[in-house]
């Protein structure tokens, strides 16, 4: 079946469904036509007729009855069906003024003209929906309208004028008709049309409303619609369902109260009504929400519904109960995490406290040993007793640069090794490193070769004692691993970088040794019979440092053929050294009696054994210090009496050093008095540690174990600070020997 066919199948659809409807009314009409003919004519040949008719309107009734139109527009002989019992209609409605005898005269030929004209009438009002409906019914009636002027002549003799006014009559019908029926037809189109508009409108907004069902059903947040008078649930979705753990017909109707905790209701039915009052949407945080056995966390919107004839509140819920109990995880992980840091840190710093503590109690014997050894090589000694005094030097050293190492690594792992960044000059490192080294080298026969490239030799900004500490670790790696050959440093710069390398030819090592080489507590040799003794820490210690100083280091070798160390780093050039270094040999440990035999030296310590090395060192260069216990002590003796310099402990009781030199700093600006150096005496010797001992006022300080050399040079430089000092005050220079004389 063609569109075509069934657009017209459809139209006598509604034409044969529009009659069904007007069956009644049609044999109405048929029951006046007999009656009319049978009272006026007195003739029963009607009733025939109207049987007939009436049967008609019977079988279309049946075949057209309501249910059956849609299924039979789908059959192609509907069409033909519709036009015959249409077309036998009109022929038998038509055929009524010719059931009686022509003798009748003109009363049968006007009564047929007036059949024919509501004929047409019918035809033009009830076949609009079809053009085939139209054609089919209109040909009976022409054929009536043309044999009717025909038998009105003919037959009962009429002028041939009236004959043609009766056929002009029915041309006029026609032409009528016509009119009526396009007219009737364009207003069918409209309302057909208007009717297929409002039906897809109608489909529209019901697959609208489908749609959006959907959308509401499948939403995941919570939606439910109150009344905003009762706080009746008029309408819920799916997840409400769910997050109530009812149906949908246990919520329609009932009221927070019915359904919700009292506290919970009352929350619910309060924020209705702030939204309604706000005329906004709302949002509410999050609350807990007892929903029978569940316990939920929800955080709500309200959004109020205005514009209807009864307020409604939209709630849309938003279900945080796992988003909850995730972020509550997460704050109770993150306060074990921050817990388990404070720990840490307590643990570090008791650690720190420990080690501090344990390296000034371990300086302390260790002070008093290489003190009087120190002391004891100034005396006449006999070549054994010598020799065994340097084997205790050389043991006691050893101790020490293992606690130095032990320290380190603890600042290092607690985060707090600070970097100085001041100027120095590469080449005076260099020299004291060659120094240093030199006599190791040569009591073991090797060859020790220092090279230092043109381009790498001036000034750098950086940490003086850590470049200082880095190549001392690799020198005595170096030396400590090479039986024979050599044990060459070179020194150079590439790409704005301080380059230090390291090579001996010592037994070398494999590459799983190398990988380890770094690592903390490990060495090359692990086993329990290694001939090499040492902590493990120097290398690591030295790649720790290198890296804090924006570098690295690496090692490359091979048994049986060496190894070579290679350090960056970044640390900036700063110009040329202003003049070339001194080598530092043994007269630099000499001191210059001259100049010190007639200072007074005040010395603060608590410790007995300390006071005894100290004591015998100054008395080896003439001097004899006054020795007190503690920091009060020292202030009161300072302030009894003038001294050249002050030997201040750092940690003593009543009264530490730094708490000393702070008052006694405070006193010399009250009066006016000159300043008195003060050198710090202490196993503290970290950068912060010495800045603050600066910061509280004193002058120089000297790390525990004491190393005499050390002790007379900053004797010196605090002299020398003191008596520039006292010259810029005077206007003139001044002399040592005088000063001395003159504070007594």
């Amino acid at each position: 079946m063609t569109s075509g066919e069934w657009t017209e199948a459809r139209g006598m659809g509604e034409l044969m469904a529009a009659r069904r409807k007007q069956g009644p009314f049609r044999l109405g009409i048929a029951g006046a036509f007999v009656v009319g003919f049978i009272l006026i004519l007195d003739d029963f040949h009607i009733l025939i007729w109207g049987a007939v008719y009436g049967a008609l309107q019977a079988f279309e009734a049946i075949v057209f009855r309501g249910g059956r139109i849609e299924s039979l527009c789908k059959a192609q002989s509907y069409r033909t069906l519709a036009l015959g019992i249409l077309a036998a209609n009109i022929t038998v409605f038509a055929s009524v003024p010719f059931l009686e005898r022509p003798y009748l005269g003109s009363w049968c030929v006007a009564y047929g003209e007036a059949i024919v004209a509501c004929t047409f009438l019918n035809i033009a009002l009830t076949t609009h929906g079809s053009r085939s409906a139209f054609l089919s019914s209109l040909a009976p009636g022409l054929i009536y309208l043309i044999i009717l002027p025909a038998m009105a002549w003919r037959t009962f003799g009429c002028p041939p004028r009236i004959a043609m006014a009766i056929g002009t009559l029915g041309v006029a019908l026609v032409l009528g008709t016509l009119k009526l029926w396009s007219q009737a037809g364009a207003a069918h189109e409209a309302e057909r049309k208007a009717r297929a508009e409002l039906q897809r409108s109608a489909e529209a907004a019901n697959q609208s409303r489908t749609f959006l069902d959907i959308i509401l059903e499948y939403v995941p947040s919570s939606l439910n619609v109150r009344e905003g008078a009762t706080g009746k649930i008029v309408l819920v979705n799916r997840a409400m369902e769910m997050t109530m753990d009812r149906s949908r017909a246990e919520l329609i109707g009932k009221t927070p109260l019915e359904l919700m905790a009292p506290d919970t209701a009352a929350q619910e039915l309060e924020s209705d009504q702030a939204a309604l009052r706000f005329g906004a949407p709302l949002k509410f945080g999050a609350f807990r929400s007892e929903i029978g056995q569940a316990k939920r966390i929800l955080r709500a919107t309200k959004i109020p519904i205005a514009g209807l004839d009864i307020p409604y509140v939209l709630s849309v819920y938003e279900d945080i109960t796992e988003d909850q109990a995730i972020a509550e995880a997460k704050a109770a992980a993150a306060e074990a995490l921050a817990l388990a840091l404070a720990r840490a840190e307590a643990a570090n710093e008791a650690k720190s406290v420990f080690l501090a503590t344990m390296s000034h109690e371990i300086r302390t014997p260790l002070n008093g040993v290489l003190g009087m050894v120190q002391a004891m090589a100034v005396d006449e000694l006999t070549p054994v007793q010598r020799d065994r005094l340097g084997i205790v030097r050389q043991s006691g050293e050893t101790l020490l640069a293992i606690l130095n190492d032990v320290l380190d690594l603890s600042k290092i792992e607690a985060g707090r090794l600070d970097l100085e960044s001041i100027e120095f000059s590469l080449a005076a490192i260099a020299a004291g490193c060659q120094a240093a080294f030199a006599n190791v080298a040569m009591s073991k026969g090797l060859a020790f070769v220092f090279e230092i490239d043109d381009d790498a030799k001036g000034i750098y900004l950086g940490d003086p004692t850590r470049v200082r500490q880095i190549l001392y670790n690799l020198l005595s790696n170096a030396m400590k691993f090479t039986q024979a050959g050599e044990v060459s440093v070179r020194l150079s710069r590439r790409d704005d970088r301080l380059v230090i390398s390291v090579q001996d030819s010592g037994m070398g090592m494999t590459v799983e040794q190398t990988e380890r080489l770094f690592q903390k507590f490990a060495q090359a040799d692990a086993s329990t019979t290694r001939k090499f003794g040492g902590t493990g820490l120097g290398l690591a210690i030295a790649r720790e440092l290198a890296l804090a100083m924006g570098g690295d280091i690496e090692a490359r070798s091979a048994i049986g053929e060496g190894a070579t160390f290679t350090v960056r780093l970044g640390l900036p050039w700063v110009g040329p050294d202003v003049e070339e270094p001194r080598s530092a040999g043994v007269a630099d440990a000499e001191p210059d009696q001259a100049g010190f035999v007639t200072l007074r030296v005040l010395v603060a310590e608590d410790n007995e054994i300390n006071q005894l090395v100290i004591r015998t060192l100054l008395q080896q260069i003439g001097v004899d210090p006054v020795v007190v216990a503690n920091g009060r002590l020292a202030f009161e003796a300072w302030a009894m009496d003038v001294w050249d310099v002050i030997l201040m402990d750092v940690q003593m009781p009543e009264m530490d050093g730094p708490s000393a030199a702070r008052l006694i700093r405070q006193r010399e600006r009250q009066t006016g008095r000159a300043r008195t150096p003060i050198v710090a005496l202490t196993a503290n010797a970290m950068t912060h540690q010495i800045a603050s001992y600066v910061e509280a006022g004193m002058d120089e300080h000297v790390s525990k174990p004491i190393e005499a050399s050390s002790l007379f040079s900053a004797l010196e430089r605090a002299f020398q600070q003191a008596e520039t000092a006292r010259a810029a005050d005077d206007g003139a220079p001044c002399d040592p020997t005088t000063v001395a004389a003159s504070l007594r």
